[in-house]
């Protein structure tokens, strides 16, 4: 039985509390992953995580009275099955606007 040679995949994460920015931001990777050569998994939407915070507006007298506040964070998932070393090149140059994490793994 022979072993396959196991090629590096990467997975790129990219997660926002905006949804606008988040998307600008895959389809900037996407079109430098399709541009460098990669064959990748298209953009999967990942569940939306919801915070929700409650807080009183007074402390004393009137403590019925909150006022509640919610944060959601998108996230996005693409798959890189097959890269060159193009590919890692054009990624370590990319520019990702400031409120986009980008988390990659290589396995």
């Amino acid at each position: 039985m022979v072993k396959k040679e196991s090629k590096p995949k990467l997975r790129i994460k990219l997660k926002s509390y905006d949804v606008k920015i988040l998307e600008s931001s895959v389809w900037k990777v996407v079109w430098l992953l399709i541009k460098s050569g990669a064959e990748i998994k298209w953009p999967i939407p990942l569940p939306k995580k919801r915070k929700l915070y409650t807080v009183l507006r007074s402390n004393f007298k009137f403590k019925s009275s909150r006022e509640q506040f919610e944060r959601m964070t998108y996230s996005r998932m693409l798959d890189v099955t097959e890269m060159w070393p193009k590919t890692m090149e054009s990624l370590q140059n990319l520019s990702i606007p400031v409120g986009v994490l980008v988390d990659i793994k290589v396995f």
